[in-house]
């Protein structure tokens, strides 16, 4: 009998950058079905860049990576990717302004591969706003809604970055500050690391929801998944562990249907 299920591949959602259960997934999972799949995707490419400037072991390798991307982003407006995930975006229809914008994320993670460390609060800020910030600039891109205001898509994709790179600090002390490296905040009381960090988040617009309809509907709810995420760090005192943090999928659905 032949099968009438349509072909997978690896970047169709739920995927490795959104799994079944995770925060990722139900803020796709709750997007109108028409975006879900575009949402999946772009969320998959962003993740793919950041896991080349994560921990890079040959930082010249890793930029070169990066400089193949860009050109594949330049092949992605006229139909000519040869990646499978750049492929895929095709369908997204991104234009000239989402690529060039998406090229800005890239420079974000060249940027801090050639700098061995973000030296102070102002520049680990700026990359967080220079990396998921800009990818919620390319979703209120391609949805075309003027009330988006560029902005809150800056200050709350750069909160939802600094979450997630404090919750990582231990894995990855190169993306976050120097005053906040695993060795230090070991050796301080949980008041002390909980005000070093608390001083830093403050120069993110995080605490405080956003208005409906000021960044996309995506990017609302990884906002509110990442606020809830980051009150249980700030509850455990901002444990640092190898062992991440991490809330319950009926949370994260919970926060995200909350959301729609």
């Amino acid at each position: 009998m032949t099968s009438t299920q349509p072909e997978t591949t690896e970047w169709d959602f739920p995927n490795a950058s959104t799994p079944v259960g995770s925060a990722a997934y139900y803020a796709v999972r709750f997007s109108p079905e028409p975006l879900r799949r575009r949402n999946a995707l772009l969320f998959t490419w962003y993740q793919l860049i950041q896991a080349v400037a994560e921990n890079p072991r040959d930082p010249g390798a890793a930029r070169l990576k990066l400089d193949w991307w860009r050109q594949e982003l330049d092949n992605i407006p006229g139909g000519k990717a040869r990646h499978p995930l750049a492929i895929e975006l095709q369908s997204a229809k991104l234009d000239t302004t989402a690529v060039t914008i998406m090229g800005a994320v890239i420079d974000t993670a060249d940027a801090e591969i050639r700098n061995a460390s973000l030296g102070d609060g102002d520049a680990f800020v700026a990359a967080c706003r220079g990396s998921l910030g800009n990818l919620f600039l390319v979703l209120a891109e391609l949805e075309h809604e003027p009330e988006y205001d560029t902005e809150d898509c800056l200050g709350f994709g750069g909160y939802c970055a600094a979450v997630e790179r404090i919750r990582h600090l231990a894995e990855f002390p190169r993306r976050v500050p120097e005053g906040l490296k695993p060795q230090r905040l070991q050796r301080i009381d949980r008041a002390q690391r909980t005000a070093l960090i608390e001083k830093l988040m403050n120069g993110l617009p995080g605490k405080k929801a956003p208005e409906m309809g000021q960044i996309p509907d995506f990017a609302r709810r990884l906002t509110a998944l990442s606020r809830a995420m980051h009150s249980k760090m700030r509850d455990q005192g901002y444990a640092v562990t190898e062992t991440l943090i991490d809330r319950a999928p009926i949370a994260h659905l919970w926060t995200a249907w909350r959301c729609r």
